[in-house]
């Protein structure tokens, strides 16, 4: 391996650990920053199943298919401002509901969700990075799965995968990194068929 190659790995390993130690402690300054600036009543948060990355939103899916969630925001405000994206495991709480009743999420997700709330891993972990909202420009800030597919390798949807059923969706996230009040987005309904 070349010097010079070698003084890049170096530089970037480096650059990596001050960004790492700069970002670790940047969400609970960033956080109580972004509420003084971001008035939460001026943000739109829109989920759509499919879209942005996945192409097209639709609302039908086949039992065993993953079903993607994409989250827009729209600043209704007259100035640009920030929001925080760091991982939906810290900013999001999908609401579903199977024919009117609650589904609770998977038991792999709930683990996660314990584990980062003991251990305050948003806080001690987390890398997040600022998302720019110029006003009233819908921006894809998130997508995550909402339910992993039947043939996935492992479980990295908020539910398991979904049965046949008429469902209902809301979702509520943080505009903050790891802490604040939730906004609440649109409700969507979609369908899983045979």
């Amino acid at each position: 391996m070349s010097i010079a190659i070698l003084m890049l790995m170096t530089m970037l390993t480096a650059n990596a650990r001050v960004e790492r130690s700069v970002c670790a402690t940047r969400p609970s300054h960033t956080a109580s920053d972004q509420r003084s600036q971001i008035n939460p009543g001026q943000i739109k948060i829109t989920i759509t199943t499919g879209g942005g990355p996945y192409g097209p939103a639709k609302d039908t899916f086949r039992v065993g298919e993953p079903i993607p969630l994409v989250l827009t925001m729209t600043n209704s405000g007259s100035q640009p401002v920030y929001v925080c994206d760091s991982e939906t495991l810290y900013q999001d709480r999908p609401q579903l509901l199977k024919d009117g009743k609650p589904l609770p999420y998977g038991p792999y997700r709930q683990a996660m969700l314990q584990t980062a709330e003991k251990d305050k891993t948003c806080e001690n972990d987390n890398l997040p990075q600022q998302i720019l909202l110029r006003p009233n420009e819908p921006t894809v800030v998130s997508w995550f799965n909402l339910a992993g597919g039947a043939t996935s390798l492992y479980d990295d949807g908020w539910y398991e995968s979904l049965p046949v059923g008429k469902y209902t969706l809301t979702n509520r996230r943080r505009l903050s990194c790891c802490d604040g009040t939730p906004i609440e987005s649109n409700t969507i309904n979609f369908v899983v068929v045979p």
